[in-house]
């Protein structure tokens, strides 16, 4: 942290180094300034960016840079075919080429490209614990700024780009980056609890039902510990569980499902705080507490021969556990797919004191612009192009309706209650909050370290601490 500390403060010097040397004949990239007091529910201008004329750019090489597999055109597929058609027109019609390159995603990379000022890509895909950081510094572009617009970036034209992903970026009043999911590649959706239609029948409830109480607002705590204590059965008789309720939690991101956060804007202040001992948070840990410290609901998290997330995902799949916490990658080859019984999705049950359900997104991994790429106009306009061709809501629907083995519900519950509602996990707005978040206060609360109330009093001024170093809060 000392290093970033440094890094910080180097930019910042060569920050003001370039305003007082004024412009040295290149075009100035757009405003980075951040904007701490302008909070996050006004949000940006979203008018069209103008239509975008065919500029040749004399073979300019487009840097694209960790792209997801599905974005590469790569093997004997009938998707890298697809693909190379489509790079190849986008090539010819701007003259330029699109490589794709891998220089580090991570804080240090990024970080050390802005303060020297050296180009390592046009767009880099990273996730949220590296950009919300940079993005404090001055080192990343908006891409919501007028001159982004005016270079042919049409970020809110939802033909292009993921809307609710994109949108979900916003910061201290910009956009800072944009998602593409559609046939070929997808955001991961977050957290949500996988059901085993068999054992939820067998214990007496109909899984459609189930689905009903999501569309009539009830799938609530307590229905769902109800649900799982009644799964968890003794099948041979020696006095030990032989299936669970629940084969492992939703990773912390119950602490979200009763209308608040750990974290949250405030809006008349302009500052991000530290929300621990809001009683309506204390409940959302109780419900933590619930599913990890009930013997009867989920196999003990403490002891002797204790299965990771992974062994608990599995005990899942072979049909031993009738509720689990599962992300996007979870659905499909290699997760589901493999198990024999028929598999649901539901939300993550909501608490009292809110009227709809949410989904975290766990790893917000979006494509970011830095203030050192000096060809961000012609970037910006490949970048909608290659939106423009790739980005697709129908195929994302169809991919995430293969991945649910083409569960109607499953999907209505995604799609209908879910992704309207999606939001970024900002507990991971630094690698620091992430281990102080995850690691820390959510174990302690999970494991029966300390009571809700105590774990809220522990971590709240270490929470708080984080915040104000990350968002440069005084």
């Amino acid at each position: 942290m000392k290093k970033i500390r440094l890094w910080a403060l180097l930019l910042t010097v060569l920050m003001l180094t370039s305003i007082v040397a004024g412009c040295s004949g290149d075009k100035d990239p757009p405003s980075t300034t951040p904007v701490p007091g302008s909070g996050t529910t006004k949000g940006p201008d979203k008018t069209t960016a103008p239509a975008v004329e065919e500029v040749k750019m004399n073979g300019y090489e487009f840097l694209w840079a960790h792209a997801h597999s599905g974005y590469r055109p790569e093997g004997e597929t009938a998707n890298a075919d697809e693909l190379k058609e489509i790079y190849a027109q986008i090539e010819e019609k701007f003259d330029c080429k699109i490589l794709f390159i891998d220089p580090g995603n991570g804080m240090d990379n990024l970080t050390a490209s802005v303060i020297s000022g050296t180009k390592i890509a046009d767009f880099v895909r990273a996730r949220q614990s590296s950009w919300i950081p940079l993005s404090m510094m001055g080192g990343l572009i908006p891409l919501d700024s007028d001159q982004m617009r005016e270079a042919g970036l049409d970020l809110f034209n939802p033909n292009n780009f993921h809307q609710p992903y994109t949108l979900m970026t916003e910061l201290n009043g910009h956009v800072w980056a944009c998602d593409i999911s559609g046939k070929y590649d997808q955001m991961a959706f977050g957290h949500v609890y996988a059901f085993n239609k068999r054992l939820v029948a067998e214990a007496g409830y109909d899984p459609a039902a189930l689905f009903q109480a999501v569309r009539d607002g009830k799938w609530e705590y307590d229905l769902f510990l109800e649900i799982a204590r009644k799964i968890t059965k003794d099948l041979d008789g020696d006095g030990k569980y032989d299936i669970w309720g629940v084969a492992l939690d939703t990773d912390g991101n119950e602490i979200w499902s009763n209308g608040t956060g750990p974290i949250l804007w405030d809006e008349a202040n302009g500052r991000w705080y530290s929300n621990l001992s809001d009683p309506k948070l204390i409940k959302s840990l109780y419900f933590m507490t619930g599913i990890s410290g009930d013997p009867n609901v989920q196999f003990p998290l403490e002891g002797e021969a204790i299965p990771g997330r992974g062994d608990r995902r599995n005990m899942f799949y072979e049909g031993k556990a009738g509720f689990a916490g599962l992300y996007g990658p979870n659905f499909g080859e290699g997760g589901t797919f493999k198990m024999t019984d028929p598999v649901g999705l539901l939300p993550i049950p909501k608490g009292p004191d809110v009227d709809h359900y949410m989904i975290n997104m766990v790893d917000v991994d979006t494509f970011i612009c830095l203030t050192s790429n000096d060809g961000w106009e012609n970037g910006a306009k490949i970048m909608n192009e290659i939106g423009y061709h790739l980005h697709d809501m129908d195929g994302y629907r169809e991919f995430i309706a293969e991945a649910l083995q083409y569960d109607e519900e499953s999907v209505e519950m995604l799609f209908d209650y879910l992704l309207p509602y999606a939001k970024m996990n900002i507990a991971k707005c630094s690698d620091d909050m992430y281990q102080i978040t995850r690691k820390e206060f959510y174990d302690s609360v999970y494991k029966g370290n300390m009571t809700p109330s105590q774990a809220a009093e522990a971590f709240e001024g270490k929470i708080q601490a984080e915040l104000d170093k990350v968002f440069r809060q005084s």
